[in-house]
């Protein structure tokens, strides 16, 4: 008989050991702990659980392993989300995902279009193409990015496009992107790919999604670490430090939270073990 799990949004679905092991492969997890972590949530399940019941427990089994850090790689998701509640910290961790993949960036430009100006969150060029992207950032579990949200992206990108010749604008853009931290509706997808925008979501695209571009490159959050207090995150975060391997190439950062040697050598190796 399947056991059920709620999800955030209310739905209900039958538990999948399938998708707990693929969880715990993409966050590299070692293979030998994902027969014993299965084990140990499947004695806990009971009818309806919720699914962050289930991701609660995980965590705590992977803190009392032999790889006590791999559960601030588990806990991806919810450390984007701590990124909030403004957006703005989302918008410069996307920005320092794609200068990493090689891209210059620029963030918050203020661009004249046809009708109105407008705030572009990050600019991408690469390869001499320049991309208009637009990041929107949820703080609660659950949430799905709507076709509102692409067709707001793309009104955007059209004022500013035309803008180009009429207003003599220097911003040649070839690309629009929408980046979000959520699944997207299947309508946005739609719309998108009709439109010929790309989306960069939660599991969409099946390549080059959100958590496969931090996941093979290890660019967690800073908010992935457990050996610091939210009070230090925010530090970090408001002197636009959102890497968590940047406080390993420039030790200057970890500065900033004065910590005892102690906790100090606690956060490098943390960071080390990512």
């Amino acid at each position: 008989m399947d056991i059920y799990v709620t999800k955030a949004n209310g739905h209900k679905e039958p538990f999948s050991e399938a998708k707990l092991r693929l969880s715990m492969k993409h966050a590299g997890v070692p293979d030998k702990l994902h027969d014993e972590a299965v084990s140990h949530i499947k004695a806990l399940l009971y009818p309806d659980i919720p699914t962050g019941e289930v991701y609660k427990r995980i965590l705590e089994y992977l803190g009392r392993s032999s790889y006590p850090y791999i559960g601030s790689r588990y806990s991806l998701k919810k450390a984007i989300m701590e990124l909030g509640p403004t957006g703005y910290p989302f918008e410069k961790f996307v920005a320092a995902i794609l200068r990493f993949h090689g891209y210059k960036v620029k963030t918050n430009e203020i661009i004249n279009g046809l009708c109105i100006s407008h705030e572009v969150d990050v600019i991408g060029e690469k390869d001499a193409t320049k991309i208009m992207i637009e990041c929107k950032f949820h703080n609660n579990i659950g949430s799905h990015t709507d076709v509102k949200v692409a067709m707001y992206v793309m009104a955007r990108y059209q004022d500013i496009t035309v803008g180009m010749v009429s207003r003599n604008n220097t911003y040649r853009f070839k690309e629009v992107w929408l980046v979000t931290n959520t699944k997207c509706s299947q309508d946005a997808i739609t719309y998108a790919q009709c439109m010929g925008m790309k989306i960069v979501s939660w599991g969409y695209p099946e390549k080059g999604n959100l958590q496969e571009l931090i996941e093979s490159n290890n660019l967690h959050p800073v908010t992935c670490l457990n050996s610091i207090s939210t009070r230090e995150k925010k530090i970090l975060l408001d002197n636009n430090v959102v890497l968590a391997h940047d406080l390993i190439e420039n030790k200057m950062f970890i500065d900033l939270l004065n910590l005892s040697n102690a906790n100090r050598i606690a956060l490098i190796s943390e960071i080390q073990a990512f």
